[in-house]
């Protein structure tokens, strides 16, 4: 038999339903919203950010070459096709500057032709000469011939005690036949000599004093040098040293003092 509820029960729960339903409002509303525009578009990305400039690495040092025109100016000519005569020119003729020191003795009598074929007539030592002189070539043609500026300076200690003074161009002749085993050069010079004091045998004696006399007169000194084609910058020089009156034209002097000396010049 079904259990029935007695009539204030039911009506007790008919009231709080109603409640219920007034007090939860009405059912809410249902709309389709597309997925689009439910969900927001994503944020653009935002650029990236523009990196620093970096600055390049320091180059690594490394072995520095000359530019091609630098270097072919530098560079030292090939001369292993040349005799060792030519070779020996060359080298020569390209250190320009050469320096000579001289030591030697004064001819007290005696003339220059005499003197230069047989030196052993004269009386030797009345002074003795110590000096030097610098030279610079000016350049060579027909190819053995050179010329020469030269300065120098010598003092004569003995009966003398006075220095001497020279400037002079040399002409110089390289051609000889044995140059490939021995450079050899012979040189004329012309110029002016100039001395603090005359020799003796310019000044003459107290009994018969030379009537002309000039401290000024020609220098006129032909010279020898002799060098290894190997190493032309190393020279032996020997050189006959005539203070000339050029017959006459300074002062009426026709004969001065000579001298000979031994040099050594190196070519830089």
């Amino acid at each position: 038999m079904p259990l029935t509820a007695p009539p204030v029960i039911r009506l007790s729960c008919l009231a709080a339903a109603a409640l219920f339903l007034v007090a939860g409002g009405p059912a809410p509303e249902r709309r389709t919203v597309p997925r689009a525009a439910a969900i927001p578009p994503a944020a653009a990305p935002a650029p990236a950010p523009t990196p620093a400039p970096v600055s390049e690495p320091a180059p690594v040092p490394g072995t520095m070459t000359a530019p091609a025109a630098a270097s072919a100016a530098v560079a030292t000519p090939d001369l292993s096709h040349l005799s060792p005569g030519d070779r020996a020119r060359a080298l020569a003729d390209a250190r320009r500057w050469s320096g000579t020191l001289f030591i030697g003795s004064s001819v007290a009598d005696g003339k220059l032709r005499d003197l230069v074929f047989a030196p052993w007539t004269g009386s030797w030592g009345d002074d003795t000469l110590v000096g030097g002189a610098v030279q610079y070539r000016l350049g060579r043609f027909w190819r053995f011939f050179m010329v020469d500026l030269e300065g120098g300076a010598v003092y004569r200690s003995g009966d003398t005690n006075g220095g001497e003074f020279w400037a002079a161009a040399y002409l110089r002749y390289d051609g000889f036949p044995w140059t490939n085993y021995v450079y050899t050069t012979f040189g004329l010079s012309m110029g002016p000599d100039y001395v603090t004091r005359l020799p003796q045998v310019e000044r003459g004696t107290d009994a018969r004093p030379e009537p002309n006399q000039s401290r000024w007169l020609n220098f006129f000194s032909p010279e020898l040098t002799f060098a290894l084609p190997e190493y032309p910058q190393y020279e032996v020089a020997f050189r006959y040293m005539h203070r000339s009156g050029i017959f006459g034209t300074y002062n009426g002097v026709y004969e001065g003092a000579n001298s000979f000396v031994l040099g050594l010049r190196y070519r830089f």
